[in-house]
């Protein structure tokens, strides 16, 4: 089990790792505003960054490319949320990925006792579309404050990128961990195709996940955050987040105050809603932001109902009793965790 110590240790160096990665960014980046990945680094920075979620990345677009309108969107963390109270959220899951010397932070959730889905470009190089080793991931389950010492950390066997990615535009921008050990935390409800069509603007969501809380934050954020966010209409997404693709994207925004959204460290986080009994539905996947996670821009979330066909045959070939827990293994010490890279 991590030490006290060990932990002060993986922070400090999760937080050196982040100040070098928003210096890599500001370097690469174009004077426009970037659409960043909340988990992680912008589109268009080092690939090392966009491939954790400890790392934010930016998402480029032909727009931007072509000197057209032009938004930075980067993967986020939350931004205005509150510490989520224990037992809250307990389908969460904490991912980092460790890669040589860098390590990658990412939010996901239960969908079975063996997966766990979040955002593809937690899982692989946007780029050369490598998917990233299962050795090198780490993951916590249902935990506030994963570093925390005794938390169960669990390993990755498998990592499987939804065929549908376009990668240029991050359309389709989910990926599913296939857990050694399977889980008992609670899978999360998702929404359907057909549920997901009667998804109006106006619904009150919330957004979770361990992503920096403002865009110039240097620490880690250590505790889980939640946030009350709104759905938009997909028309004005297409408006306010181009590229926008209606099928397969939900956008939110929190008028009128503003205050929340998500930022870098949140990408492969959940979108939720209230479901028909009061049960929170998984409805979107974190994928990014535009402009330093400003809350006045929206966020955009690949939308679960668009895949709810392709989830469903995962979850049905790894539908099987969950074994009995293994004997909790600590996180490496080494590099701090930062949001993925794009």
């Amino acid at each position: 089990m991590p030490t006290t110590r060990s932990r002060s240790l993986l922070a400090r160096l999760l937080a050196a790792t982040l100040i070098a990665a928003a210096i890599l960014g500001a370097w690469i980046s174009t004077p426009t505003a970037v659409a960043v990945h909340p988990d992680r680094v912008d589109r268009g920075r080092s690939s090392q960054l966009a491939r954790s979620s400890w790392s934010s990345h930016t998402r480029r677009s032909p727009a931007r490319v072509s000197g057209a309108r032009s938004s930075a969107f980067a993967h986020a963390a939350i931004v205005g949320g509150t510490v989520a109270q224990a037992g809250m959220f307990p389908s969460l899951a904490y991912i980092v990925d460790f890669q040589g010397r860098f390590a990658y932070q990412c939010t996901g959730t239960v969908i079975a006792p063996s997966l766990i889905l979040t955002a593809a470009h937690c899982a692989e190089n946007m780029r050369t579309g490598a998917a990233f080793s299962p050795s090198g991931f780490r993951v916590v389950i249902g935990a506030i404050d994963p570093l925390m010492p005794g938390e169960p950390v669990s390993d990755v066997l498998a990592v499987i990128v939804y065929p549908g990615l376009v990668r240029k535009v991050d359309d389709g921008d989910v990926a599913l961990l296939v857990l050694s050990t399977p889980t008992t935390a609670p899978p999360v409800t998702l929404a359907s195709a057909g549920a997901a069509k009667r998804l109006v603007a106006g619904v009150p969501a919330t957004i979770v996940g361990w992503g920096k809380t403002t865009y110039e934050q240097a620490a880690l954020t250590e505790q889980l955050q939640s946030a009350g966010t709104v759905v938009q209409a997909r028309k004005w997404c297409r408006r306010n987040a181009p590229p926008f693709y209606p099928r397969s994207e939900l956008c939110t925004i929190a008028p009128p105050s503003y205050a929340t959204g998500v930022c870098e460290g949140d990408s492969g986080g959940p979108l939720l809603v209230s479901g028909p009994s009061g049960e929170a539905v998984e409805v979107g996947v974190a994928d990014h932001v535009y402009g330093r996670c400003s809350t006045r821009h929206p966020s955009v979330f690949a939308a679960v109902g668009s895949i709810a066909s392709w989830l469903q045959t995962w979850i049905a070939a790894y539908k099987r009793p969950p074994a009995p827990p293994a004997p909790p293994t600590t996180l490496p010490t080494g590099p701090s965790p930062q949001p993925a890279p794009s």
